[in-house]
Protein backbone atom coordinates (compact mmCIF):
# COMPACT_ATOMS: atom_id res chain seq x y z
CA UNK A 1 0.00 0.00 0.00
CA UNK A 2 2.76 2.22 0.04
CA UNK A 3 1.85 3.97 3.13
CA UNK A 4 -1.70 4.86 1.83
CA UNK A 5 -4.54 4.12 3.92
CA UNK A 6 -7.41 2.01 2.96
CA UNK A 7 -10.36 4.55 3.95
CA UNK A 8 -12.33 5.55 0.81
CA UNK A 9 -11.69 2.78 -0.48
CA UNK A 10 -14.35 0.58 -0.08
CA UNK A 11 -18.29 1.64 -2.16
CA UNK A 12 -20.74 1.38 0.26
CA UNK A 13 -23.25 -1.49 0.22
CA UNK A 14 -26.99 -1.85 0.00
CA UNK A 15 -29.00 -5.45 0.37
CA UNK A 16 -32.47 -6.56 -0.34
CA UNK A 17 -33.97 -9.26 1.48
CA UNK A 18 -36.01 -11.44 -1.10
CA UNK A 19 -38.81 -11.75 1.51
CA UNK A 20 -38.64 -13.96 4.70
CA UNK A 21 -35.81 -15.97 4.65
CA UNK A 22 -31.68 -15.81 3.96
CA UNK A 23 -31.46 -14.74 0.31
CA UNK A 24 -30.22 -11.01 -0.17
CA UNK A 25 -29.72 -9.21 -3.57
CA UNK A 26 -27.32 -6.66 -3.93
CA UNK A 27 -28.74 -3.61 -4.86
CA UNK A 28 -26.02 -0.80 -4.66
CA UNK A 29 -25.99 0.46 -7.94
CA UNK A 30 -29.74 0.05 -8.71
CA UNK A 31 -30.71 2.54 -5.82
CA UNK A 32 -28.03 4.92 -5.89
CA UNK A 33 -26.81 4.01 -2.90
CA UNK A 34 -23.49 2.23 -3.91
CA UNK A 35 -21.69 5.81 -3.16
CA UNK A 36 -17.76 5.91 -3.29
CA UNK A 37 -17.10 8.52 -1.14
CA UNK A 38 -15.58 7.91 1.94
CA UNK A 39 -18.67 6.98 4.43
CA UNK A 40 -18.80 7.32 8.16
CA UNK A 41 -21.91 8.13 9.87
CA UNK A 42 -24.99 6.51 8.79
CA UNK A 43 -28.70 6.07 10.11
CA UNK A 44 -31.71 4.86 8.55
CA UNK A 45 -35.20 6.78 9.55
CA UNK A 46 -38.54 7.98 8.31
CA UNK A 47 -37.03 10.73 7.76
CA UNK A 48 -40.45 12.03 5.32
CA UNK A 49 -43.38 9.92 7.63
CA UNK A 50 -44.21 7.85 4.71
CA UNK A 51 -44.07 4.78 6.54
CA UNK A 52 -40.69 3.56 4.80
CA UNK A 53 -36.80 4.16 5.63
CA UNK A 54 -34.59 6.40 4.23
CA UNK A 55 -31.22 6.65 4.35
CA UNK A 56 -28.63 9.48 5.81
CA UNK A 57 -25.16 9.29 5.21
CA UNK A 58 -22.20 10.99 6.50
CA UNK A 59 -18.99 11.03 4.59
CA UNK A 60 -15.38 12.70 5.64
CA UNK A 61 -14.50 15.41 3.65
CA UNK A 62 -17.66 15.14 1.45
CA UNK A 63 -21.19 16.52 0.86
CA UNK A 64 -23.57 14.25 3.20
CA UNK A 65 -25.54 12.28 0.89
CA UNK A 66 -29.58 11.41 1.94
CA UNK A 67 -31.32 8.87 -0.02
CA UNK A 68 -34.85 8.78 -0.05
CA UNK A 69 -37.11 5.78 -0.44
CA UNK A 70 -39.34 5.98 -3.01
CA UNK A 71 -39.28 2.29 -4.27
CA UNK A 72 -41.96 0.77 -1.67
CA UNK A 73 -45.28 -0.27 -1.86
CA UNK A 74 -47.66 -2.04 0.16
CA UNK A 75 -48.55 -1.34 4.30
CA UNK A 76 -46.53 -0.49 7.35
CA UNK A 77 -46.38 0.36 11.09
CA UNK A 78 -44.14 1.89 13.59
CA UNK A 79 -43.66 1.27 17.34
CA UNK A 80 -41.66 3.66 19.79
CA UNK A 81 -41.80 2.11 23.26
CA UNK A 82 -41.95 4.22 25.91
CA UNK A 83 -40.01 3.10 29.43
CA UNK A 84 -41.22 4.12 32.63
CA UNK A 85 -39.18 1.27 35.02
CA UNK A 86 -36.83 0.90 32.46
CA UNK A 87 -35.29 3.50 30.49
CA UNK A 88 -36.94 6.28 28.73
CA UNK A 89 -36.22 5.48 24.97
CA UNK A 90 -36.69 1.98 25.82
CA UNK A 91 -32.91 0.85 24.31
CA UNK A 92 -32.79 -2.57 24.78
CA UNK A 93 -36.30 -3.49 24.09
CA UNK A 94 -36.98 -6.25 22.26
CA UNK A 95 -40.18 -5.74 19.74
CA UNK A 96 -42.60 -8.48 18.31
CA UNK A 97 -45.02 -8.25 15.51
CA UNK A 98 -47.07 -10.52 14.22
CA UNK A 99 -49.25 -10.26 11.23
CA UNK A 100 -50.73 -12.78 8.93
CA UNK A 101 -48.82 -15.56 10.25
CA UNK A 102 -45.58 -13.93 10.16
CA UNK A 103 -43.62 -12.66 12.97
CA UNK A 104 -41.10 -10.34 12.65
CA UNK A 105 -38.61 -8.86 15.64
CA UNK A 106 -36.71 -5.67 15.71
CA UNK A 107 -34.35 -4.48 18.79
CA UNK A 108 -34.34 -1.02 19.85
CA UNK A 109 -30.49 -0.11 20.22
CA UNK A 110 -28.50 3.10 20.82
CA UNK A 111 -25.96 3.86 17.63
CA UNK A 112 -26.06 3.41 14.48
CA UNK A 113 -22.78 4.27 13.00
CA UNK A 114 -19.81 6.44 13.78
CA UNK A 115 -21.38 9.40 15.83
CA UNK A 116 -24.27 8.17 14.49
CA UNK A 117 -28.06 7.39 16.10
CA UNK A 118 -31.09 6.88 14.38
CA UNK A 119 -34.92 7.56 16.22
CA UNK A 120 -35.50 4.99 19.23
CA UNK A 121 -38.39 3.14 17.54
CA UNK A 122 -38.71 0.27 15.18
CA UNK A 123 -40.11 -0.34 11.68
CA UNK A 124 -42.30 -3.18 10.43
CA UNK A 125 -43.10 -3.54 6.69
CA UNK A 126 -46.45 -5.71 6.56
CA UNK A 127 -46.59 -6.23 2.92
CA UNK A 128 -49.97 -6.47 1.56
CA UNK A 129 -50.97 -6.93 5.23
CA UNK A 130 -53.68 -4.34 6.55
CA UNK A 131 -53.04 -4.98 10.48
CA UNK A 132 -50.91 -6.95 12.97
CA UNK A 133 -52.46 -9.70 15.48
CA UNK A 134 -49.71 -8.89 18.12
CA UNK A 135 -47.58 -6.48 19.52
CA UNK A 136 -45.33 -7.94 22.33
CA UNK A 137 -42.40 -5.87 24.05
CA UNK A 138 -40.04 -7.22 26.29
CA UNK A 139 -38.79 -4.48 27.98
CA UNK A 140 -34.57 -3.95 29.35
CA UNK A 141 -35.96 -4.93 32.77
CA UNK A 142 -37.14 -8.27 31.35
CA UNK A 143 -40.38 -7.84 31.97
CA UNK A 144 -42.73 -9.08 29.20
CA UNK A 145 -45.61 -7.03 28.03
CA UNK A 146 -48.61 -7.92 25.12
CA UNK A 147 -50.68 -5.59 23.46
CA UNK A 148 -53.58 -6.52 20.99
CA UNK A 149 -53.78 -5.79 17.46
CA UNK A 150 -53.52 -2.83 15.23
CA UNK A 151 -54.23 -1.29 12.11
CA UNK A 152 -51.40 -0.97 9.76
CA UNK A 153 -50.02 2.52 8.13
CA UNK A 154 -49.63 4.02 11.76
CA UNK A 155 -47.14 5.17 14.24
CA UNK A 156 -47.86 3.96 17.44
CA UNK A 157 -46.23 4.25 20.67
CA UNK A 158 -46.07 1.80 23.54
CA UNK A 159 -45.73 2.55 27.08
CA UNK A 160 -43.94 0.64 29.42
CA UNK A 161 -46.83 -0.59 32.19
CA UNK A 162 -50.06 0.77 29.87
CA UNK A 163 -52.20 -1.53 28.28
CA UNK A 164 -53.41 0.84 25.66
CA UNK A 165 -52.21 1.79 22.43
CA UNK A 166 -51.63 5.81 21.55
CA UNK A 167 -51.07 6.13 17.93
CA UNK A 168 -48.80 9.50 17.29
CA UNK A 169 -50.09 11.77 14.98
CA UNK A 170 -48.48 11.21 10.85
CA UNK A 171 -47.73 14.70 9.98
CA UNK A 172 -46.52 14.23 6.67
CA UNK A 173 -42.79 16.10 6.14
CA UNK A 174 -41.77 18.21 3.25
CA UNK A 175 -40.02 16.34 0.68
CA UNK A 176 -36.78 17.42 -1.08
CA UNK A 177 -37.44 17.48 -4.98
CA UNK A 178 -36.22 13.97 -6.86
CA UNK A 179 -32.50 14.70 -8.39
CA UNK A 180 -33.29 12.76 -11.59
CA UNK A 181 -31.67 14.99 -13.87
CA UNK A 182 -35.19 15.83 -15.66
CA UNK A 183 -35.22 18.97 -13.45
CA UNK A 184 -32.69 22.09 -12.94
CA UNK A 185 -29.66 21.82 -11.18
CA UNK A 186 -28.35 24.81 -9.85
CA UNK A 187 -24.63 24.73 -9.37
CA UNK A 188 -25.11 23.58 -13.05
CA UNK A 189 -26.81 26.85 -13.62
CA UNK A 190 -24.34 28.58 -11.99
CA UNK A 191 -21.51 27.38 -13.87
CA UNK A 192 -22.96 27.93 -17.29
CA UNK A 193 -23.77 31.75 -16.14
CA UNK A 194 -19.66 32.19 -14.54
CA UNK A 195 -18.43 33.37 -17.29
CA UNK A 196 -15.76 30.55 -18.23
CA UNK A 197 -13.27 31.95 -21.37
CA UNK A 198 -11.34 29.65 -23.65
CA UNK A 199 -7.47 29.48 -24.69
CA UNK A 200 -8.96 32.36 -27.43
CA UNK A 201 -10.64 34.24 -24.90
CA UNK A 202 -14.27 33.20 -25.93
CA UNK A 203 -17.01 31.77 -23.71
CA UNK A 204 -17.20 28.50 -23.71
CA UNK A 205 -20.80 26.52 -23.92
CA UNK A 206 -20.38 23.67 -21.44
CA UNK A 207 -24.41 23.19 -22.13
CA UNK A 208 -23.64 21.87 -25.64
CA UNK A 209 -21.61 18.92 -23.93
CA UNK A 210 -22.76 15.49 -24.91
CA UNK A 211 -20.18 13.54 -22.74
CA UNK A 212 -18.81 13.79 -19.12
CA UNK A 213 -16.74 16.28 -18.64
CA UNK A 214 -14.64 16.72 -15.67
CA UNK A 215 -14.32 20.23 -14.74
CA UNK A 216 -11.42 21.15 -12.36
CA UNK A 217 -11.06 24.56 -10.64
CA UNK A 218 -7.46 25.32 -9.81
CA UNK A 219 -5.00 28.01 -9.57
CA UNK A 220 -1.38 28.70 -10.69
CA UNK A 221 -0.46 29.78 -7.05
CA UNK A 222 -1.41 26.39 -5.78
CA UNK A 223 1.13 23.82 -5.55
CA UNK A 224 -2.16 21.12 -4.59
CA UNK A 225 -2.91 21.54 -7.85
CA UNK A 226 0.22 21.49 -9.38
CA UNK A 227 0.29 18.44 -7.74
CA UNK A 228 -3.19 16.95 -8.89
CA UNK A 229 -2.17 17.31 -12.88
CA UNK A 230 -0.43 14.26 -13.08
CA UNK A 231 -3.95 12.46 -12.31
CA UNK A 232 -5.98 14.87 -14.42
CA UNK A 233 -3.21 14.06 -17.63
CA UNK A 234 -3.53 10.46 -16.52
CA UNK A 235 -7.43 10.60 -16.28
CA UNK A 236 -7.26 12.29 -19.44
CA UNK A 237 -5.06 10.10 -21.66
CA UNK A 238 -7.04 7.22 -20.20
CA UNK A 239 -10.64 7.63 -20.27
CA UNK A 240 -11.23 10.34 -23.49
CA UNK A 241 -12.15 6.87 -25.30
CA UNK A 242 -14.29 5.72 -22.60
CA UNK A 243 -16.35 9.04 -23.01
CA UNK A 244 -14.63 11.50 -20.39
CA UNK A 245 -13.28 15.24 -21.21
CA UNK A 246 -11.22 16.84 -18.93
CA UNK A 247 -10.93 20.65 -18.74
CA UNK A 248 -8.69 22.86 -16.29
CA UNK A 249 -10.44 26.13 -14.99
CA UNK A 250 -7.83 28.57 -13.70
CA UNK A 251 -9.57 30.69 -11.17
CA UNK A 252 -7.34 34.11 -12.20
CA UNK A 253 -5.79 35.70 -9.32
CA UNK A 254 -3.40 38.88 -10.23
CA UNK A 255 -1.22 37.90 -7.53
CA UNK A 256 -0.79 34.91 -8.87
CA UNK A 257 2.31 33.20 -11.32
CA UNK A 258 1.84 34.32 -15.30
CA UNK A 259 -0.88 31.71 -16.35
CA UNK A 260 1.51 31.01 -19.53
CA UNK A 261 4.54 30.55 -17.79
CA UNK A 262 2.73 28.03 -15.79
CA UNK A 263 0.92 26.05 -18.39
CA UNK A 264 4.97 26.32 -20.07
CA UNK A 265 5.89 23.95 -17.09
CA UNK A 266 3.13 21.62 -16.40
CA UNK A 267 2.59 20.86 -19.97
CA UNK A 268 -1.24 19.94 -19.10
CA UNK A 269 -2.52 17.30 -22.05
CA UNK A 270 -6.61 18.88 -21.64
CA UNK A 271 -7.42 22.10 -22.02
CA UNK A 272 -6.79 24.91 -19.96
CA UNK A 273 -9.82 27.23 -19.43
CA UNK A 274 -10.08 30.57 -17.29
CA UNK A 275 -13.07 32.15 -15.16
CA UNK A 276 -12.58 35.04 -12.34
CA UNK A 277 -12.25 35.43 -9.28
CA UNK A 278 -15.06 36.89 -8.35
CA UNK A 279 -17.46 34.35 -10.59
CA UNK A 280 -15.63 31.52 -8.76
CA UNK A 281 -16.90 33.14 -5.23
CA UNK A 282 -19.77 33.71 -6.68
CA UNK A 283 -20.36 29.47 -7.00
CA UNK A 284 -18.51 28.59 -3.56
CA UNK A 285 -18.58 32.03 -1.38
CA UNK A 286 -15.66 34.49 -0.78
CA UNK A 287 -12.22 33.02 -1.17
CA UNK A 288 -13.24 29.88 -1.59
CA UNK A 289 -10.58 27.42 -1.71
CA UNK A 290 -8.92 25.11 -5.08
CA UNK A 291 -8.87 23.09 -6.43
CA UNK A 292 -12.12 21.58 -6.16
CA UNK A 293 -13.86 19.24 -8.98
CA UNK A 294 -17.53 18.74 -10.94
CA UNK A 295 -18.30 16.24 -12.88
CA UNK A 296 -20.74 17.40 -15.67
CA UNK A 297 -23.06 15.28 -17.43
CA UNK A 298 -26.60 15.63 -19.10
CA UNK A 299 -27.59 18.79 -17.74
CA UNK A 300 -26.48 18.45 -13.97
CA UNK A 301 -23.53 18.24 -11.78
CA UNK A 302 -23.37 14.17 -10.61
CA UNK A 303 -20.75 14.52 -8.33
CA UNK A 304 -18.19 17.27 -6.85
CA UNK A 305 -14.88 16.55 -5.00
CA UNK A 306 -13.02 19.17 -2.64
CA UNK A 307 -9.08 19.15 -2.72
CA UNK A 308 -6.87 17.10 -4.34
CA UNK A 309 -9.06 14.73 -6.50
CA UNK A 310 -9.22 11.14 -6.07
CA UNK A 311 -8.70 9.18 -9.36
CA UNK A 312 -11.01 6.08 -8.60
CA UNK A 313 -13.53 8.25 -7.12
CA UNK A 314 -14.05 10.42 -10.55
CA UNK A 315 -13.67 6.80 -12.56
CA UNK A 316 -16.08 5.21 -10.04
CA UNK A 317 -18.91 8.37 -10.87
CA UNK A 318 -18.00 8.37 -14.90
CA UNK A 319 -19.13 4.71 -15.03
CA UNK A 320 -22.44 5.59 -12.86
CA UNK A 321 -22.90 8.54 -15.72
CA UNK A 322 -21.81 6.12 -18.84
CA UNK A 323 -24.14 3.12 -17.38
CA UNK A 324 -27.01 6.13 -17.35
CA UNK A 325 -26.95 7.32 -20.85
Amino acid sequence: MAGKSLNGYEINKLWRNEGIGRRWSDVSLATGAGDVHDARGFAACDFDRDGDLDLFIRNYFADSVYLRNEGVTGHWITIRPRGTVSNRDGIGAKIEVEAGGVKQVRMITAGSGYLSQQPNQAYFGLGERTRVDMIRVTWPNGRVQQFGGAEADRHLVLTEGSDGIVEAPAVPQPKLPVVDGTGEDPLYEAILAAGILGPEGTPVDLAGADRPVLVCFWATWCNVCRSEFVDLDRLSRDHIDAGLDVVGVAVMDPQGPDLTKTCEELQPHFPIWTVSRASYDGLYGAGAAVPRTVLIHRGRVVAQFRGKIRPYLVKSYLLEALRGR
